[in-house]
């Protein structure tokens, strides 16, 4: 035998063996949740897929770590279809959680990745990271009470006539988009028992909000001291939007926090995104009623993250005797008839990370719940559908999906 013939077979072993050794690619935590802790890290090669990463974790203070479920091997799965133009390979790594953790609880967490064929780069990763605590409102903000416009009784100090007066500062007329005693981050806008209904064809409308009848928020809090819009405690704050097409525009916000309040007669109760435009980050909706409204709260923003949605009531438009499936002549409609009106589509349908949809009740809408996964991901992890639990939601009547997109449950 030649010395060359001799030397290409271990040349084309050599080869093949370094193409499935796996070389350790970028390590990411995602966004934390209440319960739950995600993570993805990227390789190289390995394309005889028998790499493994097993993950351990403890709580910090801990001595024993814990065994979690090994990380999922992913890559080169094709996703598409041609009638959109969607042709989508998923990169090759490895995707995981730390499930049924404790809330606000900080954990150690460990990731070994070996492959008998060999690694190369880093094949051990650590993480520590706090799960989420459900949002509060900051225990040392300043208290602003808002009442509505036909309030006759006493009034507590310092007092507004509706959110925008208290948020803003805004005042009647062309002087509604004039904001110059803006709320402070850790503010708490305590709103009172009555109707909130704007009179959005009077120009001098009381409320701030005159030809569209929105309430446009767009301070930012911060995760330690949120603005906070809630019920006051005596009495039932109703925001009525008289048939409008949104009530409260959220988009440009962070971190605030709805709680205890009923929002009604609009199409869109809470827009907090829209794709590729902006998004809300860190919103909060709580303990809050919503009946009938088209959609309750919706971002399509890849953006937006964090959210957390619980404990809510969310009544639709649609039929509340019959079910109106995808076949026969109204097919593709969505409501009930007449069969050309748009009525309720969504209660809540995110997109981005790290999202909670938990213990809310939803009944008589289109879809109940929606991640908006449609195309091709961003390719920037904060802006991707990743870390969101949806748990303990009672659904009810849907025409269509009780939840959609690839969620997890």
């Amino acid at each position: 035998m030649t010395p060359l013939a001799f030397f290409i077979p271990l040349l084309l072993s050599a080869a093949l063996y370094g193409q499935n050794a796996t070389t350790a690619g970028r390590f990411i935590v995602e966004h934390p949740t209440l319960l739950n802790l995600g993570f993805e890290w990227s390789i190289s090669g390995d394309e005889n897929r028998n790499a493994q990463v097993a993950v351990q974790y403890r709580a910090a203070g801990e001595q024993a770590f814990r065994n979690a479920l090994p990380m999922l091997r992913i890559g080169g799965e094709n996703v598409g279809r041609d009638a959109e133009n969607l042709h989508y390979t998923v990169p090759h790594g490895f995707a995981g959680s730390i499930l049924n953790l404790k809330p606000g609880t900080e954990y150690e967490c460990r990731f070994t990745l070996t492959d008998p064929d060999g690694v190369s780069g880093t094949s051990t990763q650590t993480a520590r990271v706090r799960t989420r605590t459900e949002p509060q409102p900051y225990a040392g903000g300043r208290v602003l009470h808002v009442y509505p416009p036909d309030h006759k009784g006493p009034r507590q100090d310092p007092s507004f006539t509706g959110v925008l007066e208290a948020y803003y500062g805004a005042g009647l007329g062309d002087w509604s988009v004039v904001r110059e005693r803006r709320a402070q981050p850790g503010d708490i806008l305590l709103v009172h028992a009555g109707l909130y209904r704007p009179e959005r064809l009077n120009y001098v409308d009381p409320l701030a909000a005159p030809f569209d009848g929105t309430f446009t928020l767009s301070l930012k809090g911060t995760k330690e001291k949120p603005i906070t819009i809630k019920a006051a405690g005596d009495g039932e704050p109703i925001f009525d939007g008289a048939g409008n097409h949104i009530l409260f525009d959220v988009m440009a916000s962070a971190n605030h926090i709805f709680e205890g309040l009923t929002f009604r007669n609009t199409d869109v109760a809470i827009l907090a995104g829209k794709k590729e435009v902006l998004g809300a980050t860190g919103l909060t909706v709580k303990n809050c009623r919503f009946e009938n409204i088209g959609f309750g709260v919706w971002t399509e923003y890849a953006g937006s993250s964090d959210f957390y949605i619980a404990d809510n009531l969310f009544f639709g438009r649609d039929d509340r005797f019959r079910l109106i499936g995808w076949t026969g002549a109204r097919w593709g409609n969505i409501g009930p008839y007449p069969s050309h009106l748009l009525t309720s589509y969504y209660a809540i349908k995110l997109y981005g990370p790290g999202h909670v949809i938990a213990h809310n009740a939803i009944a008589y809408f289109h879809d109940a719940i929606g991640i908006s996964t449609y195309g091709t991901p961003e390719p920037d992890p904060e802006r991707q559908a990743s870390s969101i639990d949806i748990y303990a939601n009672d659904m009810h009547m849907s025409n269509d999906d009780f939840i959609l997109k690839r969620a997890v449950v």
